[in-house]
């Protein structure tokens, strides 16, 4: 019997093939599907689902019908809850068990974060969550809720959705001498103020004038069009760049966070990459500890420090690690997430 993993977004794709290859590595069949890409670049390695079809024409088709278990990995929450209630009321019609289904936010979220994620999930019959904060969390918010208003079980499953090392051969960060490296992670809609992806670039523009041993290379974390450009109205030529820093190219992620000496952003999830993996980390701080930010997560991470307080690159070398606390109880002391679902999907299934 296959678990079916289903999602409709770039990191979402790649998160699901990596927890597939990690099932399937314990004798557990997996079968990923996605919605066509839409042919836009990505920073992600290209790996496609094995099959592509939209997660709302899977209802037409027989390919749910011999699942031990759906997983569903989807940015449309709304397309999340009209597939779990068109899935269940077809098996119903059809007078077969329906398999469990089980969800997740893709990365580690806290607070007011979590509670969104956890009630957009709440038809679920297994929610994966990534570290023990965030299933201590779940747990306090649910403990005045009454018996009759079922709660889905939580199951820690760590970083499930990055490569838990890098490839061999692409260990060269960390540099103890020139020339160093400097991996930006620049998101799509955050920082949210006007003006602030401005800024940063103001700011980068700087840190590499001021420190021509360094490379700083920005990269977005998400998919984008060659219409769209990481600053809106953004134009080419009102900037002049110096010759050492410069955009990632697609498929550029994994290999560069790989490589680089130092990563910065304001609250990308694949921070957590970069310090699971040994990177000196910069968690962007001037733009405040909001959810709306998505930085509340990353309280406490020892790991926030002002733009304004590095003046030049080498300063990023003298920066405290991570607390190695706080980023084992956010899920990097979980490195049997696939294996715990898998005995979860066992304790659930009749």
């Amino acid at each position: 019997m296959t678990i079916v993993l289903i999602s409709d977004g770039g990191a979402e794709q790649h998160a699901c093939r990596l927890l597939a290859d990690r099932l399937e590595q314990q004798g557990q069949p997996c079968l990923t599907i996605g919605a066509p890409a839409p042919g836009w670049h990505s920073p992600w390695p290209a790996v496609r689902p094995q099959l592509e079809i939209p997660a709302d024409a899977l209802l037409g088709t027989t390919l749910l019908e011999e699942a031990t278990a759906i997983g569903l990995f989807l940015q449309d929450t709304d397309q999340l809850d009209r597939l779990v209630h068109g899935y269940r009321e077809l098996c119903r019609h059809r007078g077969r068990k329906p398999a469990p289904v089980f969800s997740g936010p893709l990365a580690p979220v806290v607070g007011d974060k979590l509670i969104s994620e956890l009630s957009s999930r709440h038809l679920c019959d297994l929610v994966l969550l990534h570290g023990e904060r965030q299933r201590q969390e779940a747990a306090a918010m649910r403990f005045n809720w009454p018996a009759s208003l079922k709660a889905p079980p939580l199951v820690c499953g760590g970083f499930w959705f990055m490569p838990e090392r890098p490839h061999l051969g692409c260990l060269s960060g960390g540099l103890s001498t020139p020339p160093y490296s400097l991996l930006v992670l620049a998101q799509q809609s955050i920082p949210t103020q006007i003006g602030a992806k401005s800024q940063m670039l103001r700011q980068l523009i700087r840190w590499a004038e001021a420190s021509p041993q360094w490379r700083v290379v920005i990269q977005r974390d998400h998919a984008w069009n060659d219409d769209e450009p990481w600053i809106p109205f953004y134009e080419p030529e009102d900037w002049t760049l110096p010759p050492n820093l410069g955009f990632g190219e697609p498929g550029q992620m994994l290999t560069l966070l790989s490589n680089c000496t130092a990563c910065a952003g304001v609250s990308s999830p694949w921070l957590f990459t970069a310090m699971a993996w040994g990177r000196r980390a910069m968690v962007i701080g001037d733009f405040g500890i909001h959810s709306s930010q998505g930085t509340s997560g990353f309280f406490g991470s020892g790991a926030m420090h002002r733009l304004r307080s590095i003046h030049q690159l080498d300063q990023l070398l003298d920066l405290p690690k991570p607390s190695q606390s706080w980023l084992e109880s956010m899920g990097w002391a979980v490195h049997d997430g696939p294996a715990r679902l898998r005995r979860a999907l066992k304790e659930i299934t009749p």
